[in-house]
């Protein structure tokens, strides 16, 4: 690829780019690859009219690494670019390794507010590297498809690799082409990192037998990112028809009617869409089998992460897992929230509906967790019903009846989480009332002042 096609193939990608886009970082180490990214995009600011700014950020990894940010403060300078430098510790008992606690910790500073899109500077050998990578480490669909050239923010910058397509020799070419140095951190050499191993001795003499391996590599890591958007697709489709109306659930009698790839599908999705990482191929059995267990319907919760995966009667859904137990008393005095068990009671004040404010005013009010013993009558002219058959009938699962907000009004019991309001405490028809929720009972919905 000749090296004057490289402003063109930017400008193409700037043009799909997701609006706005006016104002760009670049991730800038001072190495070839995003020395040629910063030059390019510095050269279409006229035609683009974004505002362009870069950022080294310096891990103390490498000898005489301290001085790369001023050889990337000098190119900034002559290219007009503002430019700033900072310092990160490296988290050296990282999970992942020192690689991954690096990339975290680069990627933490780069992705700070002030702009709309993150440059980086990965190429197409790069792709091909991580392809390889993920597959030998026995990806999926979704693992395959490698990175992506645009990856919306959703509230922070977006990830944006115009130079994805492109072999690193039309970089090399480019900026021979045009006078800029660059530097070469050492670390890249050493094969003891299993990235290097691959870009320093597999991937070389593969192609030295297949002169298009980077190529395809990164062509396949293209056709799994359009598999696993399908699969997102065919996910959200089937997660629609599962949803149960007015609920945050879904519906688990037919989603046992799915077949195991196509749920197990399901619960990727749904666990994606909430930030988890993503369970191993095992794990995800594991999940599949205690869901579609004969006993799930009883009550089951499945810690995944910060989530736990809950099944309980007809329904399933997942929630965050609360960070605190439950306090054994909080009073309330009209405040709109209180903190409870890792979430917290909203009190909104709604009309003709909910707790009457009138008869709460003045009362001594608080919220306490489940004592024992206690009765409340939902309804004028029913009875009075034990605490236990009251979250039974309500179907509220059994690993939040301890956790469950109770509201006393005085000596009464005015209102129970999941449950509803005290048929002596009910507002009346054009009244002034609070409607109390609890963030984590998502099953909660109001219906004419009552809790179902």
């Amino acid at each position: 690829m000749p090296s004057t096609d490289l402003p063109a193939r930017v400008a193409a990608s700037w043009q799909r780019l997701p609006a706005p886009a006016g104002r760009i970082r670049v991730g800038l180490s001072g190495g070839l690859d995003s020395t040629v990214l910063l030059h390019l995009l510095a050269g279409l600011r006229g035609q683009f009219h974004f505002d362009l700014i870069a950022t080294h950020v310096r891990h103390g990894l490498v000898p005489g690494s301290a001085a790369w940010g001023d050889a990337c403060r000098g190119l900034c300078e002559r290219l007009d670019v503002p430019f700033a430098v900072h310092d990160v510790t490296v988290d050296r008992a990282h999970p992942g390794g020192l690689e991954a606690a690096a990339r975290d910790a680069r990627r933490a500073v780069l992705l700070e507010g002030g702009v709309d899109w993150l440059a980086l500077a990965h190429h197409r050998d790069d792709q091909a590297e991580t392809v390889l990578f993920r597959a030998l480490r026995g990806a999926g669909v979704r693992g395959a498809a490698g990175m992506r050239a645009i990856v919306p923010g959703g509230g922070k910058p977006g990830l944006w690799r115009p130079l994805l397509d492109v072999p690193r020799s039309a970089l090399m070419a480019h900026a021979t082409a045009h006078g800029l140095g660059w530097i070469d951190d050492p670390s890249n050499a050493d094969s003891h990192f299993s990235r290097n191993f691959l870009r320093n001795d597999i991937l070389p003499a593969v192609s030295a037998r297949f002169p298009g391996a980077a190529a395809g590599l990164a062509r396949l890591g293209r056709l799994a990112a359009e598999a696993s958007d399908l699969l997102d697709e065919l996910a959200d489709a089937d997660l629609a028809a599962l949803a149960k109306p007015g609920s945050s659930h879904y519906l688990h009698t037919r989603a046992l009617g799915l077949s195991s790839p196509r749920l197990r599908n399901v619960l990727r999705r749904v666990l994606a869409v909430a930030g988890e990482a993503m369970p191993d191929e095992d794990s995800l059995c594991e999940i599949e089998r205690q869901f579609r267990a004969d006993a799930a319907p009883a009550g089951l919760r499945l810690p995944v992460g910060a989530s736990a995966l809950c099944i309980y009667r007809d329904e399933w859904w997942l929630e965050a897992i609360a960070c605190s137990p439950a306090p054994d008393a909080v009073g309330w005095s009209g405040e709109p929230t209180v903190d409870w068990a890792g979430g917290e009671v909203c009190f909104q004040p709604a009309t003709g509906k909910g707790l009457s404010a009138a008869l709460l005013a003045g009362q001594p009010c608080v919220l306490r967790r489940r004592g024992g013993g206690e009765r409340m009558r939902l309804h004028p002219a029913g009875p009075s019903r034990s605490l236990k058959n009251l979250l039974q009938e309500a179907g509220v699962p059994g690993w939040l009846r301890d956790e469950l907000p109770l509201l006393w009004v005085g000596d009464q019991l005015a209102w129970i989480a999941g449950v509803g309001v005290a048929a002596q405490f009910a507002c009346p028809p054009s009244e002034k009332g609070w409607l109390p929720v609890w963030s984590c009972w998502p099953g909660e919905r109001e219906l004419d002042g009552v809790q179902v």
